[in-house]
């Protein structure tokens, strides 16, 4: 229950910390007298069927394709989305429950360093560095699951079976973490997230098409506020239009709009060449090289090198399809989805927490690579896990 919580509470210090807690969860499991049922239990999840099938399928294209130097760091990638994965969902249902509460107790604190440090100026400390300033992957990922936190904060708000000072701190919590994305975040993932999963809450709450149109409507109505009032998200959009406009032109590939553009393209092709067993796992990174010296001669002389060393095309889909084919890519939408689908199913509070946060991982997946990342993606997908967990019965619910 302690290392539940522990890991709830590190969602936002820096990804180190997430292998630390990997190890104290995986030595405290493996210590747990009820192990044999908590692996029972673990089987009979609907997302196991589906990550089970992807770590057998990329197994045998690893074992009858070809070896790449990324292969190796790709199978360690696929195993350790595995393990987090399976820990979460080998929680029992109130460790889960308090490890969620940690986190939305981590996100409420991230909220406070944000404000204060744009308020009076905070230290330059490793400890939340990334969350300060837009350094890396991290930094992106920290806005991300900030967004996902103010998601399950506006689901908790809108149940009405609980306490009203409960939902109005969850009102308040949610408006708080929206406002540090809107304002703080240069991640457009994080702040797109922010609007969808406020629909999300609304189509999940009411479950109608008559709410979830008037939902519709009033998240577009605050997209136009943050639009207008926020110079962060204003100058974010802005560029991705414009991004967007340039994206056909050579001068444009550099762009971020323009990058993803040129890679969606090339993991289309590779998919096309290799629709069963795909390319090869690890074989993205070989091909981007060159991909990247086919047009290289065309760049300014400014372009980052770092970009021909790109290590994903910012779609995990992509990726999966391109390297392990059409079935696995297939396989990777099942196994999320049925997070999404189990809580939807459950119609619940818990149940809801499970709903919004595999929409953020979804989301996330099909603009960045959550599952390749383990900066950008370990996060969201053990609390995913941990959602599900939560719900496994009725009772617990």
């Amino acid at each position: 229950m302690a290392a539940a919580c522990c890991w709830g509470l590190s969602a936002f210090l820096p990804v180190g910390m997430m292998y630390i807690n990997l190890l104290i969860m995986l030595l405290v499991m493996g210590l747990q007298p009820d192990l044999l049922q908590r692996l029972a239990r673990l089987r009979r999840t609907p997302a196991a069927p589906a990550l089970a099938l992807l770590l057998l399928w990329s197994g045998l294209v690893a074992l009858v394709g070809p070896w790449y130097p990324d292969s190796a760091t790709r199978l360690f990638h696929l195993m350790r989305v595995a393990l987090l994965v399976a820990l979460g969902l080998m929680l029992s249902p109130l460790e889960a429950r308090l490890a969620i509460l940690a986190f939305l107790a981590s996100a409420v604190a991230a909220v406070l360093i944000v404000f204060v440090h744009r308020r009076w100026g905070l230290p330059d400390w490793t400890i939340w560095a990334s969350l300060l300033q837009s350094r890396n992957n991290f930094s992106s990922g920290n806005m991300i699951v900030l967004a996902s936190a103010s998601g399950v904060f506006w689901w908790i708000a809108v149940q009405p079976q609980l306490r009203s000072l409960h939902r109005w701190a969850a009102g308040a919590a949610a408006l708080a973490s929206a406002v540090i994305v809107a304002l703080h975040a240069q991640s457009r993932n994080a702040q797109l997230l922010m609007a969808v999963l406020l629909l999300v809450v609304v189509a999940c709450r009411f479950r109608s098409w008559r709410a979830t149109v008037g939902g519709a409507v009033a998240v577009v109505m605050l997209a136009v506020s943050a639009w207008w009032l926020s110079p962060t998200v204003h100058d974010r959009f802005a560029e991705l239009v414009s991004d967007v406009r340039g994206v056909q032109t050579h001068s444009d590939s550099i762009t971020s709009i323009g990058l993803r553009w040129r890679m969606a393209q090339e993991a289309l092709v590779a998919i096309s060449e290799n629709p069963v067993l795909g390319t090869g796992l690890g074989s993205w990174l070989p091909r981007w090289h060159i991909a990247w010296s086919g047009f290289a001669d065309r760049l300014p002389p400014d372009t980052p090198p770092h970009l021909a060393d790109t290590n994903n095309p910012h779609n995990d889909f992509l990726l999966t399809g391109m390297e392990t084919g059409i079935p696995a890519m297939l396989i990777l939408v099942w196994f999320l989805l049925s997070f999404v689908v189990q809580g939807w199913r459950r119609n619940s509070l818990a149940g809801g927490v499970t709903v919004v946060l595999g929409i953020a991982v979804m989301l996330t997946a099909a603009v960045n690579a959550p599952l390749r990342d383990a900066a950008l993606g370990s996060a969201l997908l053990w609390l995913l896990a941990v959602s599900s967990a939560w719900h496994r019965s009725p009772g617990h619910a």
